[in-house]
């Protein structure tokens, strides 16, 4: 491992991080606080891995945890996500020029975020149209489960929804570190999740299991849409991982 300050990157599922770390030839576990991380070195970077659980404030709080116990240079946060616009299609890639928090169908002020090199961009588009997706810049939308109008849609560019990027983007600013973001879409209008995420998920974005299982009862056919799902989030992880490796390696470039 190099002695220059490490890369942090924050997912908030395994399923996000795995598909990384499937990148990576030798992973040494670690601990940060009550979570758990992984260092590695990808694509001549050395990075420090944490997953934060779903949801603002968990991601926050762990967001808080790696600046104080790894010290790194920028973070970047990265997974999937859903679109609200048909253009953006499973597996496509979404760089985020700003983050804002929703709520209520209403989005909040804009938070701008750092912008990749052009060799990163182009790293990016490199890969991930070897495997029939494509690269946007877009908008990352911060949401508990309430989906975003079509109109305040057009007032954005290529929005996408998630649950962590507004919390991680907070403890950033209080470190004066900047954060880049990375989502890939498994979901969409095309494809949309079979539940209501507002109505089965908490304030904490724990699920009601409860309130799931009611509705698998009443609409058995969610358990097709389901296994969509399941295959459409592998894809869309698999996608925003390779292109984080791109993205790290153009920064290597950038930077030479």
């Amino acid at each position: 491992m190099t002695t220059k300050k490490p890369i942090g990157l924050i997912a908030a599922m395994s399923e996000e991080s795995a598909a990384l770390l499937r990148l990576v030839q030798q992973v040494k576990r670690i601990k940060l606080g009550s979570l758990r991380g992984f260092e590695f070195d990808l694509s001549g970077q050395n990075c420090v891995l944490l997953v934060s659980g779903m949801g603002m404030r968990r991601a926050r709080e762990a967001t808080r945890c790696l600046l104080e116990q790894a010290s790194p240079r920028l973070l970047i946060s990265f997974g999937i996500a859903g679109a609200v616009e048909p253009e953006l299609e499973i597996g496509d890639v979404v760089t985020a020029g700003s983050v804002c928090m929703l709520v209520g169908g209403v989005p909040g002020l804009a938070q701008p975020l750092a912008v990749f090199p052009e060799a990163s961009t182009q790293a990016m588009q490199g890969i991930l149209a070897q495997r029939n997706a494509r690269l946007f810049a877009g908008t990352a939308v911060t949401t508990a489960g309430s989906q975003l109008s079509t109109e305040r849609a057009v007032e954005m560019k290529h929005p996408v929804l998630e649950m962590e990027t507004a919390g991680i983007a907070q403890a950033a600013a209080e470190k004066g570190i900047p954060l880049f973001s990375i989502r890939a879409i498994s979901d969409g209008p095309q494809a949309p999740i079979p539940i209501d995420l507002g109505e089965m998920m908490d304030e904490d974005a724990n699920y009601k299991m409860g309130k799931m299982l009611l509705a698998l009862i009443r609409h058995p056919g969610m358990l097709l849409q389901a296994r969509r799902l399941m295959r459409n989030t592998r894809r869309a992880a698999d996608n925003a991982g390779v292109a984080l490796a791109a993205a790290l390696e153009g920064m290597l470039k950038s930077s030479a």
